[in-house]
């Protein structure tokens, strides 16, 4: 078997065009971190606004109105949240492109070790956990609705 760093062809770029490749690069891996924080602190945060809004229609009590403008509340934010999880992952899904462009200008060693995940594997990944994020705002949005009435 050959030994993959003797087979290692390094970049053909300058120190400081590869220095500003690497800053790119640990940028967009920061921003794909951020990116997924922020996806779950929405989440986290939309449920928690439904436990508020479930309380206030307790303490409301049967006032009709109180309770259809938690209602239609309640609607709004789960499409709001739907839609930040959404862009989040778009964002993330640019970052993963801007890697992947830099990614090649680097050394064939680098391009080996980062190819030898399945992209295809990884977007199963990705998008099983995006449809589990919306499916948790959607069911809160259910029980809390479901409650509320």
């Amino acid at each position: 078997m050959a030994d993959p760093i003797a087979e290692n062809e390094p970049s053909s770029l300058d120190e400081l065009t590869h220095s500003e490749l690497l800053v790119m690069h640990q940028t967009s891996s920061s921003a794909i971190l951020f990116s997924k924080m922020v996806q779950w602190l929405c989440i986290g945060m939309c449920l928690a606004l439904f436990c508020v809004a479930v309380f206030i229609s307790k303490i409301a009590g049967t006032h009709g109105s109180l309770n259809n403008l938690v209602l239609v509340t309640n609607i709004l934010l789960a499409c709001a949240a739907i839609f930040l999880i959404f862009m989040y992952q778009m964002w993330q899904f640019n970052e993963i492109r801007r890697i992947r462009k830099i990614e090649k200008c680097f050394s064939t060693l680098c391009r080996k070790i980062h190819q030898s995940e399945s992209h295809g594997e990884r977007s199963i990944e990705r998008y099983t956990l995006l449809v589990f994020m919306i499916l948790l705002v959607l069911s809160g949005a259910a029980v809390s609705i479901m409650t509320i009435r």
